[in-house]
């Protein structure tokens, strides 16, 4: 079984993403896809959920020519981060932009596109620099602000202005984002489990799956549904279509089972 979810994980974190437009704007020639960028959701997560009303979180785009900055956030349903956003939380964009030098994926120096200029990660002197936009218009990472402000999974909702969906194995699944993560819920890994029988890995194709909301839960307390194989993915990155470059590691954790009351609704 392991074995069956772990090829999920595989194929759903490394196949090309389309985020979602509002009706009116959808077409397949305007929607953004990982094939051009990787989308990071930037949250300095300090573990304590009863402070999340004092943290923000940003969207990071892959470096676009600065006239493309603005569209390429429009895409997503949100728009370039303004200076006084990052002003007002300082020390978590601090952090996150060393974390990224950290990581390699940024530079010491790193500029970032804002909202009518540059925002410049200083390590030399510990700061953060404010910059007017360069001229000619250079190729720059994209900051975005990321308007999906619930941080819980008993408050987080999915909307048409947070949805992303996902082209994976044949399927499609849809998905959202919240202030923390980009969430998929309620993934069959396996085929409706006959009695007696293995399992055998989801083999349905051509299908639009809404990984929105959690699936079944097994049989139990006189409740629940025998179909209740699904997996859940929450992960602040996305890469690149393709590219196998800073994957990050997958904590990967199966409910417990031993005839004890509880489904992979949980949340510890």
């Amino acid at each position: 079984m392991g074995a069956i979810i772990f090829a999920m994980l595989s194929v759903l974190l490394s196949l090309p993403v389309v985020l979602a437009l509002p009706a009116a704007q959808s077409s397949s020639s305007s929607k953004l896809s990982n094939t051009d960028t990787s989308l990071t959701i930037l949250y300095q997560n300090n573990l304590n959920g009863t402070d999340d009303v004092n943290h923000i979180s940003a969207i990071l785009l892959d470096a676009v020519p600065a006239p493309q900055a603005a569209a390429a956030c429009g895409a997503l349903n949100e728009r370039l981060l303004a200076l006084d956003a990052i002003e007002s939380h300082y020390n978590d964009f601090f952090y996150q932009f060393n974390y990224l030098a950290y990581d390699g994926r940024a530079s010491p120096d790193q500029e970032f596109l804002i909202e009518n200029g540059v925002v410049a990660l200083n390590q030399r002197q510990s700061c953060l620099d404010f910059k007017p936009l360069p001229y000619g218009g250079p190729r720059l990472p994209v900051l975005c602000t990321q308007s999906a402000n619930a941080s819980q999974p008993t408050t987080a909702v999915a909307t048409t202005q947070n949805e992303i969906t996902v082209p994976a194995g044949g399927n499609e699944f849809i998905g959202y984002r919240n202030l923390k993560s980009w969430r998929f819920s309620g993934i069959p890994y396996a085929d409706e489990p006959q009695r007696w029988h293995y399992s055998s890995v989801y083999s349905g194709s051509g299908q639009t799956i809404n990984a929105t909301a959690f699936g079944s839960e097994c049989p139990q307390n006189h409740a629940g549904n025998e179909n209740c194989l699904f997996l859940n993915i929450q992960t602040p990155y996305i890469p690149k279509a393709g590219s196998t470059q800073k994957l990050k590691p997958v904590y990967f954790w199966i409910h417990g089972e031993s005839y004890f009351v509880t489904d992979e609704h949980e949340v510890y």
